[in-house]
């Protein structure tokens, strides 16, 4: 079992014997040893070499960074814990319901519990070698050597046979049952009102009753198709791919010449119409609700207008060079950029009363923007992340401490921190703390307690005072004068 207070202990008795000095609260060897401790929030940090390992505890949990191998998070507030390992490689995770663990490529275990539903989902795999999981069983499901086996519960099936696959496979949905042999060569399937049958690409039909009727001809070639027979408006479909498709109805037509380069379709009911002449590079759209322009790769608009709920608008220019998306509904509005490949940005705002805003804004790969619903704010260089990190934040904890140059935060009370080149220059404030350092310099002032210091490698040299009294040391070794100031005195 992994004990949390081990790294404290090593790492606090190795530092006693380097400076032969009581630790306290502070070790402060940067960039070799950083430890603080803040008894008054009962939070404590160390730092060994940088970013390679970091632990913190606080009243909510504990984490500790080996980077890149290892990041361990282990909450006391609830029952939950993640370790990462070489992230994306390796996952541990194991919540209330929920156990997850994966090895890229070849294991992955997840075993999800819905009590409520009176439903579990079990999922395990070690490729090429064997599988077993589904859903409402753990032994319901499984597959050997990727050919002989039971599944359940995927790619839209009850159940999926097979004995061994490709040459037997039975598939099950509800009372529809499938049977294939060499598949995909011959399948042949009957129940629930549908009826299924293919003969090795040269004849395929396909029924449901009442509802739709599917013929093929040297398939993927001719297809000649009956369309929504229970509805209002039936239609039919015939086609000789790639070189002419057509879809009609009473009040629809669509047709395709040298798929997907031309088409045009049109709706009487709706107003519907479009063209690609040819796709991609030219297409018109509009109807009721949507309006859309292209001529790719030069211009593209896009916009939908759905009365009282809201409106979407899409704009591209010298595609996929510069986008803009913009959402304006009910409750919130969003809108995003992009100037491909080297800027983006996300803005988000709620709606109403005390409606909050959150917003992302990325200057690949020099500088990213963050500023949260809570008035959080944070500036990070470099940000070598072409894309978004998200759950569980893997590379940004396992890998961006090794590049990030720049860091500054502000929260919502005013408290501030500041990381520059790494060790060269430290910055931390708050309503009780101000502290910078300077590569081995430092100078850290406490104003409720009415203490200062100023430090080289962690006490070599050090001045400072502490409620009148003054203090300095030498080689580690403290000199002390002056009168201590009685505490909640006040100095005249």
């Amino acid at each position: 079992m992994f004990h949390r207070s081990n790294p404290i202990l090593l790492f606090c008795i190795a530092m006693s014997l380097l400076s032969g000095c009581h630790l306290g609260d502070e070790v402060d060897l940067w960039p070799l040893v950083f430890y603080e401790r803040d008894q008054e929030k009962q939070e404590s940090r160390l730092d060994v070499l940088g970013p390679l390992y970091s632990y913190q505890s606080t009243p909510e949990g504990d984490s500790h960074a080996f980077r890149p191998l290892f990041v361990g998070e282990f909450p006391k507030d609830k029952e939950y814990t993640q370790m990462l390992f070489l992230w994306p490689l390796g996952l541990f995770r194991q919540e209330p319901g929920q156990t997850r663990i994966w090895v890229l490529p070849f294991y992955y275990f997840n075993d999800l519990k819905r009590p409520e539903a009176g439903e579990r989902d079990f999922d395990w795999f070690f490729l090429p070698f064997a599988a077993f999981g589904g859903v409402d069983t753990k032994e319901g499901a499984y597959l050997a050597l990727l050919g002989w086996g039971n599944i359940k519960g995927l790619l839209g099936y009850d159940e999926i046979e097979l004995r061994p696959f490709p040459f037997y496979v039975k598939a099950r949905d509800g009372e529809y049952e499938t049977r294939g042999y060499l598949w995909p060569f011959f399948r042949f399937g009957d129940g629930g009102g549908k009826h299924f049958r293919f003969y090795c690409m040269l004849y395929s039909y396909y029924e449901k009753e009442g509802k739709f009727r599917r013929r093929s001809y040297l398939w993927p070639i001719i297809h000649y198709n009956e369309e929504d027979l229970h509805k209002r408006h039936p239609y039919t479909e015939f086609e000789v791919f790639p070189f002419y498709g057509e879809s009609v109805s009473d009040i629809a037509v669509s047709r395709t010449f040298l798929w997907p380069l031309f088409s045009y379709a049109y709706n009487t009911q709706s107003g519907y119409r479009e063209y690609n002449i040819p796709w991609p590079f030219f297409k018109t759209r509009t109807d009721k609700e949507v309006n859309e322009f292209r001529i790719w790769p030069f211009y593209w608009e896009f916009q939908r207008d759905m009365g009282k709920l809201g409106k979407e608008e899409e704009l591209m220019l010298l595609w996929p060079i510069y986008w803009h998306t913009m959402s304006d509904y009910l409750t919130f509005h969003k809108e995003s950029r992009y100037v491909l490949p080297f800027y983006w940005s996300h803005y988000r705002e709620a709606k109403g009363k005390g409606g909050k805003t959150n917003e992302r804004v990325k200057l690949w790969p020099f500088l990213s923007y963050e500023k949260k619903e809570d008035d959080t704010v944070r500036y990070r260089a470099l940000s070598p992340l072409w894309f978004d990190d998200y759950l569980p934040y893997g590379i940004e904890k396992a890998w961006l401490p090794f590049v990030t140059m720049f860091d500054y935060s502000s929260g919502p009370k005013g408290a501030e921190t500041l990381s520059l080149l790494g060790p060269l220059y430290q910055y931390k404030a708050n309503d009780s703390l101000l502290y910078h350092r300077v590569l081995f310099c430092s100078y850290k002032e406490e104003k409720k307690k009415q203490k200062s210091r100023f430090s080289v490698l962690g006490g070599l040299f050090a001045y400072g005072s502490e409620q009148g009294e003054k203090q300095m040391s030498l080689f580690y070794i403290p000199i002390h004068w002056g009168e201590k100031q009685p505490q909640g005195e006040n100095k005249k």
